[in-house]
Parts: structure tokens; C-alpha cells; sequence
């Protein structure tokens, strides 16, 4: 019996990698179990390792359920709270990489890149402005997504810390 918490830890580990690959099947269908997944933005493909795919499904998951799961507990049981801010940080840090990786969703970025049709050829809205705007829109989302993790975060630590000072 002194292996039941952790097994049931184990349990709960293994429940969100299946929602992981299930939140994966429902978004890119059976491609999620090749190699590799092919996005096609523009003229350009991006290729992303089912690998990399899952696991950041799978932080995002198992953060949340672990959060949510552990709130009844008032954040008191060490492993899963270690398990929080475990994932946690690694979804901060998952965020701002996504973060520096959006100016190459910018097509009019010409850094070294021919773009065609040229820029002289364009129509008489700005497309650099649109995507500038949508760059913008989805880098301050993933700026609040990272405050509202950190946020959680604390939520944790002063409930943990208030816990231990009535016990």
C-alpha cells in the first residue's frame, strides 16, 4: 500500500498523455502518427516533429489538470505541486519560444528571402500592416497565456504557504 500514491501519479500521467494524442488525432487526424507533420502557410512548409507536437500537448494538458485536480487539496501533496511548477515553468518557457518564432509566419519579412510577387506589385492594402497586426495580436495572447501560468503559479505557492502556517 505504500505505492498507491505513486501509482496512482503514474495513473494520472498516463491519462494525460491519452488526451494528449487525442487532442492530437482530433487536430490533425491520423498524421499525428507519421513522421513528421507538414503545415503549409503561404508558399512556405514547416515540418514539426510528432514528437515536439505531443509534448507540448502534453504540457498543456497535464498542467491543467494538475491544477485544477490539485485545488481541492489546497496544493498540499509535494509531488503534485513539484509537478505544477515542474511543468509550469516549462510551459513559460514553450511560450516564449513560440513567441520568437513568429516573424518567420510574416511573409513580407525580407531578411535575405525573395518575395514574389514583388512588394512595388501589391494591391493597395497594406499586407505588411495586416500580418504586423496579426503578429501582434497572437504575440501579446501568448504574453497573457504566460502571465495567466504564472499567475497559477503563485496561486499555488500562497495557498501551499498558507496551508503549512494553520497546520
Amino acid at each position: 500500500m505504500k505505492n498507491k500514491p505513486l501509482l496512482l501519479e503514474i495513473l494520472w500521467l498516463l491519462a494525460c498523455i491519452a488526451i494528449s494524442i487525442i487532442i492530437g488525432l482530433c487536430i490533425f487526424g491520423k498524421t499525428v502518427f507519421s513522421n513528421s507533420i507538414d503545415i503549409n502557410l503561404h508558399d512556405t512548409y514547416f515540418v514539426i516533429k510528432k514528437q515536439h507536437l505531443l509534448i507540448s500537448f502534453f504540457i498543456v494538458v497535464s498542467f491543467s489538470i494538475y491544477y485544477f485536480k490539485e485545488f481541492k487539496h489546497s496544493f498540499r501533496r509535494k509531488i503534485q505541486r513539484s509537478f505544477i511548477f515542474f511543468l509550469g515553468f516549462i510551459l513559460i518557457i514553450l511560450a516564449s519560444l513560440a513567441v520568437q518564432l513568429l516573424p518567420f509566419f510574416n511573409p513580407y519579412n525580407v531578411n535575405g528571402w525573395t518575395v514574389y510577387p514583388p512588394l512595388s506589385m501589391q494591391t493597395e492594402i497594406n499586407q505588411y500592416e495586416q500580418n504586423f497586426f496579426i503578429l501582434t495580436v497572437v504575440s501579446k495572447a501568448v504574453l497573457i497565456l504566460q502571465i495567466i501560468v504564472v499567475s497559477m503559479m503563485l496561486s499555488v505557492a500562497f495557498k501551499w504557504g498558507r496551508s503549512k502556517i494553520t497546520n
